[in-house]
């Protein structure tokens, strides 16, 4: 199996579909999502996953780890079909969003590769807060366990000053560092890691060095999908819909400037500062490699 780690509107869905168009290769959609309970869908997943405040899988005790392992192994015999996007494939990627913290867990499950994509989380923020989707910071602040394991006491008193005075902003930038602590800072787990600004600015290297790591060959059609907008496009505003069919990368990765103040960003920054996620900079639209 493949497990992919990403973040909502972290250009999840566009490297989902490049890993699709592999022969034989389906993939699951967010399969440690709980919100839909009442769809099929949804009503496979619950029957097997414990219940997570906000669907956000960081820890588990040992009975929630033998019902993770029960649910990846029949995800890997592709015994529950209503999940995959291919009902022929003989290999499976999961699209995970909210599990990030189960990223040394999860392969000891069941055989697998993992890849994590990163995306500058001031544009994830302000797509997640245009939506009108929620954060998912509490569960993180409410655990002892995790928090005080993996956040230092100044860490933990930033966090919970954000989430009780902060902006919806600070509060989204404060979710992704969150999310992202353990498998940046504590991950035993070798994996490749992707940024969405070099599959924008640079496709056809990033899908050769994802396709090698994975064994993939389709990488014609893989170039093909970058040159078109995803198929979550319907989450973003038109003139990045727009940007991204005139092939104007350069407006595509900075757009999130004109939305955000200077003060807003100096707030970013420092969030990003405290929590030591020194891959991106206000200053700069492109990852510091």
């Amino acid at each position: 199996m493949i497990l992919f780690y990403s973040s909502r509107r972290g250009g999840s869905t566009l490297m989902a579909q490049l890993l699709e168009l592999e022969s034989k290769v389906g993939y699951v959609d967010q399969p440690f999502d709980l919100w839909k309970p009442n769809t099929k869908r949804g009503q496979v997943i619950v029957s097997y996953l414990p219940q997570k405040n906000k669907s956000q899988f960081f820890e588990l005790d040992p009975l929630e780890f033998d019902k993770v392992t029960a649910y990846l192994k029949q995800l890997h015999r592709l015994n529950l079909g209503v999940l995959n996007s291919n009902k022929r494939a003989k290999r499976l990627v999961l699209k995970i969003v909210n599990a990030h913290g189960l990223i040394d867990q999860l392969p000891q499950m069941v055989p697998s590769k993992t890849i994590i994509l990163l995306r500058h989380l001031f544009a994830q923020a302000l797509s997640v807060i245009r939506n009108g989707w929620s954060t998912c910071e509490l569960p993180f602040l409410e655990s002892k366990s995790w928090s005080t394991t993996y956040l230092t006491p100044t860490q933990q008193d930033y966090a919970l000053q954000i989430f009780n005075t902060g902006t919806p902003f600070e509060k989204a930038v404060l979710n992704w560092c969150l999310e992202w602590v353990y498998p940046i800072h504590f991950s035993t787990t070798p994996y490749l890691k992707v940024y969405y600004e070099d599959l924008v600015l640079e496709g056809e290297r990033t899908i050769q060095l994802i396709y090698d790591y994975l064994g993939f060959k389709n990488k014609k059609g893989a170039l093909e999908v970058l040159n078109k907008p995803s198929i979550s496009s319907v989450f973003s505003m038109s003139n990045t819909i727009d940007l991204i069919k005139q092939g104007d990368k350069d407006a595509l990765l900075s757009g999130w400037r004109k939305h955000l103040t200077e003060e807003e960003q100096v707030k970013g920054q420092d969030i990003l500062t405290v929590f030591n996620m020194a891959m991106y900079h206000k200053y700069l639209n492109t990852p510091i490699l």
